[in-house]
């Protein structure tokens, strides 16, 4: 029992043994014991008075003096104001060591409210948008009204970041990725990007350039061989080297072809152009043209049903072939390939399935990067540029798609394709 409640009770048992031995002593038992009660009631909720009106006053200054149960209390509730006062200082503290570092990070943050207004930001965030006091509480589409950050924030798919670049600064480029804080809020991580952009952008013209320039001496390099070809009464040596010669030449004409395309494709500069076209003929096409790369050595199955489609055809061709080509080119004879086409009311997904030699789940993050190769796909079939499934991925996600792979080695490969209907 604590100190004060034991002291309590003795002081209320002393009253109530001095007010009854009065009471005997006066023959008035029952008016004394209601006299002595109603004073103690009242000195008890005096002292209660006191300590709320010190507690409704944020119990500043030194608290009343008391002794018993109220004295308890009031010990109580200063140690308590202590420990929060103490509480209070540590988490300031962590609040304005947090901010420091915030404000010295060289990346913009701005925190969105649920209604997508602006919270609060940092110092790098008020210089890449511009921001000023009278933002706080403003839509943040009022500031960012390039479409893609529209569509970026409003569906709330954060997987990946995008770049844009701002009007007030068109030299600028800022690569901008979101994550949620809590249940409603978004935080922005804005950063610089413009260096790697101009790096990328040099890289683009340069391999742009080169395979441009490449394409004059091998179409006159193979011009030569071909007619060489055509000369009779060579030896079987100059035959075979010529073969060999004229296999090099269109494996470089074709890295150069792949090359340009790729880069034109990651200049975003470039508008797409949709329309109208039969979905299902692209795809036997695409079939026909895999068939004849692979001597007819594979089997297809086709589950595609006629459908018009609006879309890029030219970006949707060089996506889809170059899956289909390389479900042909990197497996071994007698492989199945399954193509399939499922109509959404947002798009269509095309899965194209193989039961090859797949590839280690390892390599999937990388399946999608210039000239990268597994291990596997030399073992089998025409050797490739390394460029077919980047230029899958870009042709798809200029489109608005999406690229989905999955596969393990020795069970086949699964590429699922989503592409969205285009106005």
């Amino acid at each position: 029992m604590r100190p004060g409640l034991r002291e309590e009770i003795w002081r209320a048992t002393r009253i109530f043994f001095v007010a009854s031995l009065f009471g005997w002593g006066m023959n008035s038992f029952l008016e004394f014991v209601f006299f002595a009660s109603l004073l103690y009631l009242l000195w008890f909720v005096r002292k209660a008075v006191k300590i709320f009106k010190w507690i409704d006053g944020g119990m500043r200054g030194i608290p009343p003096t008391m002794d018993g149960i109220w004295g308890e209390i009031l010990d109580t509730l200063n140690r308590q104001k202590k420990r929060h006062k103490k509480a209070q200082e540590k988490l300031s503290s962590a609040v304005r060591q947090v901010s420091q570092v915030v404000e010295s990070i060289d990346d913009g943050i701005i925190i969105l409210n649920s209604d997508r207004t602006i919270g609060s930001w940092n110092q790098a965030a008020m210089l890449f948008l511009g921001l000023r006091k009278s933002d706080r509480g403003v839509s943040i589409f009022n500031l960012v009204r390039d479409p893609k950050f529209v569509t970026y924030i409003s569906q709330n798919d954060f997987t990946e970041s995008i770049e844009v670049v701002l009007p007030h600064n068109i030299e600028q480029t800022l690569q901008i990725s979101a994550s949620k804080v809590g249940v409603t809020d978004t935080v922005l991580v804005i950063s610089d990007v413009t260096k790697f952009s101009k790096i990328d952008k040099i890289k683009s013209e340069f391999v742009s350039n080169v395979s441009h320039e490449l394409r004059t001496p091998l179409t006159v390099f193979k011009g030569y061989l071909e007619s060489f070809e055509n000369i009779p009464n060579k030896s079987p040596a100059e035959d075979l080297a010529t073969t060999h010669m004229l296999k090099q030449v269109d494996r470089m004409e074709s890295l150069a072809n792949d090359l340009t395309t790729l880069s034109a494709m990651e200049e975003s500069s470039v508008k797409i152009f949709a329309e109208r076209f039969k979905l299902n003929e692209l795809i036997s096409e695409l079939v026909a043209e895999a068939k004849r790369i692979g001597n007819n050595n594979h089997i297809f199955n086709l589950s595609v049903p006629a459908h018009e489609f609006v879309g890029d055809i030219k970006g949707i061709r060089a996506a889809l072939g170059n899956i289909i080509f390389n479900a042909v080119k990197h497996n071994p004879d007698g492989v199945n390939v399954s193509i399939s086409l499922e109509i959404e009311n947002a798009g269509l997904v095309i899965t194209i399935t193989d039961d090859g030699i797949g590839f280690s789940k390892d390599d999937i993050p990388r399946l999608t990067e210039r000239f990268f190769r597994g291990d596997r796909s030399r073992n089998f079939g025409k050797a490739g540029s390394g460029l077919g499934l980047a230029i899958a991925k870009h042709a798809i996600n200029r489109s608005g798609g999406r690229l989905e792979i999955n596969g393990n080695l020795d069970q086949g490969a699964t590429f699922s394709v989503w592409l969205p209907y285009l106005e």
